[in-house]
């Protein structure tokens, strides 16, 4: 029976790859991008990912000034069922989490105050998802997780 479960696993794992080929290769600040005439990102699949000029500009403004040497771009939002109905992580790190929750309307103090009240990994709902994908839709990208992918 370990040896079924090794096979589907490896199976799952291929195909959550071959899901998430839109994902980025690697990413690049917010500041980086800003500066670029042209801002993109590869994916894994080797495809652009294009950022627009104006969101970013828009993404600048809307957060602490210190965001834009912190946040990387583009910002992944895991879909993780294991969690819940419409339930959506970061994949970043801790401030990421905290820009996006900002963004959201979820959190509403400094990124200290963020780190010292939440120690589980945030969740965000498919109405949030919804209204960051409306503001922002060329700096966010959805993803596919599972339980044990770690934002």
């Amino acid at each position: 029976m370990e040896q079924r479960d090794r096979f589907f696993d490896a199976l799952l794992r291929d195909d959550m790859r071959k899901l998430n080929s839109h994902l980025p290769k690697n990413r690049r600040t917010l500041k980086e991008l800003l500066s670029d005439p042209a801002p993109k990102v590869p994916a894994a699949s080797g495809d652009p990912i294009k950022m627009k000029k104006d969101e970013l500009e828009e993404l600048s403004r809307s957060l602490p000034t210190e965001a834009n040497t912190r946040v990387k771009l583009p910002i992944v939002l895991l879909r993780r069922r294991d969690l819940g109905r419409g339930a959506y992580t970061v994949m970043g790190d801790r401030y990421e989490e905290y820009a996006m929750l900002l963004l959201a309307e979820s959190f509403n103090g400094s990124f200290e105050e963020y780190r010292e009240q939440k120690s589980d990994v945030a969740i965000l709902f498919k109405p949030q998802i919804s209204l960051l994908m409306r503001r922002f839709h060329s700096l966010l990208i959805l993803g596919f997780g599972s339980s044990d992918i770690r934002g």
